[in-house]
């Protein structure tokens, strides 16, 4: 009797390490059971590994402040077959690419390398159109249209109906400053070909600018327009909030705040100038 009951205990407490602990052991990652939520963590120690029922674990599944992640053990990485971490595989916390779902981004480098990558698709785009000219640069809401929205906020009083239309009445006048080129580059010129779009597939003013460069009977010679800086950014400021959050938790100290720099981002705009 007393041997059932020890066993019934033990039983029910591994029962419920697992439930608590949540491991993912590798017969999940070879039957391909194993579904990736948009974050990962890359731990070189967990306390998951002095548990029985852990031993033998690759990682494990956690859910904090209602944010679903996996955790990697760095020495197993090499397990995940078919995933992809840029620009490594180090102690860090890693967001989904916004199209390439089996490759992570480590969030501190998150916003600097789409910014890269999407600026390397025009750049592409351009050479692929046959431009001669063409560049990319970066616009930033002007600090005086910010202070005009402000100022007006403050005599609205409490309405509320009245404060989201002096806001959108705000952000229809907009005015942007230049704050730096992110590429430019020259060519000798070719007979366009149609580029192959990631970042850019659905944007407008880029797919137009693909089918009258295209047109054999009027193609474009030039065209000069803005695009929203932070377009399939991947992160928007709800998400990177949570993110904050989740990095709180796990003690991450970041050199600045993931939801600070999708504000920013929101306030900046692409100018992009393409000749033929």
């Amino acid at each position: 009797m007393f041997d059932k009951l020890s066993k019934d205990y033990d039983e029910a407490r591994s029962k419920r390490n697992l439930e608590k602990y949540q491991p993912i052991f590798p017969d999940e990652l070879i039957d391909g059971n194993i579904k990736y939520p948009s974050m990962i963590n890359i731990v070189d120690f967990d306390k998951r590994m002095g548990v029985e029922e852990c031993k033998g674990a690759v990682g494990y599944k956690e859910n904090i402040k209602n944010v679903d992640l996996v955790g990697i053990y760095k020495n197993d990485v090499a397990k995940y077959e078919g995933i992809e971490f840029y620009p490594d595989a180090s102690a860090s916390v890693y967001y989904v690419h916004p199209f390439e779902k089996n490759k992570y981004i480590e969030v501190f480098e998150y916003f600097k390398y789409l910014k890269e990558a999407k600026v390397a698709e025009l750049e592409n785009i351009a050479q692929k159109l046959g431009a001669k000219h063409f560049s990319v640069k970066i616009l930033e809401e002007s600090l005086s249209n910010e202070k005009v929205k402000n100022k007006g906020s403050v005599g609205i009083g409490v309405n509320k109906d009245k404060a989201g239309v002096d806001v959108e009445q705000g952000s229809s006048e907009k005015k942007y400053e230049y704050v730096g080129i992110a590429a430019e580059n020259t060519y000798p010129g070719k007979d366009p070909e149609k580029p192959e779009l990631v970042f850019w597939a659905n944007n407008e003013s880029i797919k137009s600018l693909v089918k009258q460069r295209l047109d054999k009977d009027n193609p474009i010679t030039s065209k000069k327009f803005t695009l929203d800086y932070n377009t399939s950014s991947g992160i928007k400021e709800k998400d990177a909030a949570k993110i904050d959050g989740v990095l709180k938790v796990l003690k991450f100290k970041a050199a600045g705040s993931i939801e600070k720099e999708a504000q920013k981002e929101s306030k900046r705009r692409f100018e992009y100038t393409i000749d033929f």
